[in-house]
C-alpha cells in the first residue's frame, strides 16, 4: 500500500493563500497520522512528537530531568567521598563515575528529540568504551603501578587468560604467562582498542544514518559482528586482569559489575528493544509509531536503571579500597605467638590488668 499515493488519490481543494487562509486539517492530519505510524523509515519531529504526546510531554521531561539533576548531584557526592580513600586514582574514578550522567543525558536528549537517538546510542556506547579503559587504569594504579605489579608477583602468579569467554571455547587453550611488563602492555592494548574501534564503527554507522535510513538498516548485519568481537576481544582482556589480581589480594570484582551492568544496558538490553517492534506487530499509540513509543519507555527505563547504578557506586567508592589481609593477618599472629612464646600467661595477665609493665611489638 503506497501511503503517499493513496492519501494524494483522495479530492483536494486548491485555493490561493491570500483568498483562503483555511487549509485541510483533516486530509493533512490523516496523511501525517498515517506516515507517522506506519512508516518504519520515519522519525518524528518535535513538533509531531509534541503534539501526539500531548499532556504527557513536560511530565516525561520534567521527571527525565529530576533524575538526570541527582544523578548529576551523586556523581559530585562520589568524587568527594573518593578523594578520601582513593586518591591515587581519583581521575579514573571520575571519568569511570561520568558513565552513569552521560548514559543518561544521553537517555534525556533521545526522550526529548527521537531523530537524535542514533546518535545519543552512539554517546552512550563511547562513554561505556572509555569507562572500561579507565577501570584497568584503576586497577593498576590500586596496584601501585604496572612496574609494582611485577614486582608483586612471583613466579606462580601468571595471567588468568582462561576466562570469559574464552573458557566457552572447548577447543580455546591458552597459555598463562607470568607477569611481565611485555605482557601488561599487551592487555594495556587489548582493553584501550575498544573505545578506538568503537568510535570508527559509529562514524561509519552515523555517517550512513545521515546519508540514507534504509542504507543504516540493511548495513547493520554486518557491523554488528565487529562491535560484538571488539567488545568481547576487550571484555576478555579487563576479566583477565581482574582474576589475575584477585590472585594479589585485590577486590575488583564488585566495581567491575557496576561498569558491566552499564554495558549491558547499553547493548544487549537496547539490541533487545529494538528487535521487539521487527519480531511483534504492535498497534499505534497516542498516533507514534510502535517503535517510537518503545524507545521512549526504553530510555525511561535506562535513566532509572542509571540511576540505581549511581547509587551503588557510590556505595562502593565512599569506601576504603577491600584488600584481602589473610597473608599479613597471619604474619602478624605469628609474630605475636613468637613474641610471647615462653611468657608465664598468668604473670602477663596480672600485669595487664595491673598496667604495671608495657610491651612493644616491632614488625
Amino acid at each position: 500500500m503506497d501511503l503517499l499515493s493513496e492519501g494524494s488519490s483522495e479530492p483536494r481543494i486548491l485555493a490561493a493563500r491570500h483568498l483562503s487562509g483555511k487549509t485541510l486539517p483533516e486530509t493533512n492530519n490523516a496523511v501525517n497520522t498515517t506516515l507517522l505510524c506506519y512508516d518504519y523509515s520515519l522519525q518524528p519531529d518535535v513538533g509531531s512528537y509534541v503534539a501526539a504526546l500531548g499532556k504527557y510531554t513536560w511530565v516525561v521531561w520534567s521527571c527525565g530531568a529530576l533524575v538526570l539533576a541527582i544523578i548529576c548531584l551523586l556523581y559530585a557526592v562520589t568524587l568527594r567521598s573518593a578523594r578520601q580513600h582513593w586518591r591515587l586514582c581519583i581521575t579514573n574514578i571520575a571519568v569511570l563515575m561520568a558513565v552513569y550522567p552521560i548514559v543518561a543525558a544521553a537517555s534525556l536528549v533521545a526522550i526529548i528529540v527521537p531523530r537524535a537517538g542514533v546518535l545519543c546510542e552512539a554517546v552512550a556506547q563511547e562513554a561505556v568504551m572509555l569507562a572500561l579503559y579507565h577501570f584497568f587504569c584503576m586497577i593498576l594504579a590500586e596496584c601501585g603501578g604496572p612496574d609494582k605489579l611485577v614486582r608483586m608477583s612471583d613466579e606462580t602468579t601468571r595471567w588468568q587468560t582462561r576466562v570469559l569467554p574464552c573458557c566457552c571455547w572447548p577447543c580455546c587453550v591458552l597459555p598463562r604467562p607470568q607477569i611481565q611488563v611485555r605482557n601488561l602492555t599487551w592487555l594495556r592494548y587489548t582493553i584501550l582498542q575498544m573505545p578506538i574501534i568503537q568510535a570508527l564503527i559509529y562514524f561509519v554507522i552515523l555517517v550512513l544514518w545521515a546519508e540514507d535510513v534504509m542504507l543504516y538498516l540493511k548495513s547493520l548485519m554486518f557491523i554488528q559482528p565487529l562491535i560484538a568481537f571488539s567488545i568481547l576481544f576487550g571484555m576478555w582482556g579487563i576479566i583477565m586482569c581482574i582474576r589475575t589480581v584477585e590472585t594479589l589480594g585485590i577486590k575488583a570484582r564488585p566495581r567491575f559489575l557496576a561498569v558491566q551492568l552499564v554495558l549491558l544496558i547499553v547493548k544487549l538490553q537496547f539490541g533487545m528493544v529494538k528487535t521487539i517492534t521487527g519480531f511483534f506487530e504492535l498497534p499505534c499509540i497516542m498516533s507514534l509509531h510502535p517503535a517510537v513509543f518503545v524507545n521512549l519507555i526504553q530510555n525511561c527505563v535506562m535513566m532509572l536503571e542509571m540511576l540505581l547504578l549511581c547509587l551503588w557506586a557510590w556505595r562502593l567508592y565512599s569506601l576504603p579500597p577491600g584488600k584481602v589481609i589473610e597473608r599479613v593477618q597471619h604474619a602478624v599472629v605469628a609474630v605475636v605467638d613468637d613474641t610471647f612464646n615462653g611468657f608465664d600467661e598468668k604473670a602477663i595477665k596480672e600485669g595487664v590488668e595491673n598496667k604495671s609493665f608495657k610491651f612493644k611489638i616491632d614488625m
